[in-house]
């Protein structure tokens, strides 16, 4: 073997090693460049597909919409109905309070609600419950 000089310059290298490593690095390129195209291809292929769905789902609509007009169900826009509703009309959290004509909650105006009362010994149970988990803590908290 050839002994390379010290001062690191690459033109004193052996011409073989030299053309391995462009060999290589065109190797890396043109599998590189076979990846990203196949990549591109694919990607493409999924779009048209995704765009086709898309225009088949909005044919299938605009025909369903069509019919429920002929059968005088149809709606005046096609997107009346909210996604965040589910089948059955109903969403989630606490119903509204119902609102009379003059702006006023009818609920408020006709009842109120009626008032919890507890009995003493009630209180009193639950306050030496309360005390009791109190006093666990401290002791727990005295150990640990």
């Amino acid at each position: 073997m050839a002994k390379r000089a010290r001062s690191g310059n690459v033109s004193e290298q052996p011409a073989g090693v030299a053309q391995m490593a462009e060999e290589k690095f065109e190797d890396f390129a043109e599998d590189l460049g076979r990846l990203l195209g196949t990549a591109r291809v694919k990607a493409e292929g999924w779009l048209d597909q995704r765009k086709a769905i898309a225009e088949h789902l909005t044919g299938l609509r605009d025909t369903a919409n069509q019919l429920l007009t002929q059968l005088g169900l149809g709606t005046s826009t096609s997107t009346s109905t909210s996604t965040s509703t589910s089948t059955s009309g109903r969403r989630p959290g606490r119903p509204r309070k119902p609102v009379a004509d003059d702006g006023t909650s009818s609920v408020a105006v006709s009842r109120k609600p009626k008032k919890r009362v507890m009995s003493v010994e009630a209180r009193a149970k639950i306050a030496a419950a309360q005390r009791a988990r109190w006093a666990k803590q401290k002791r727990a908290a005295a150990r640990g």
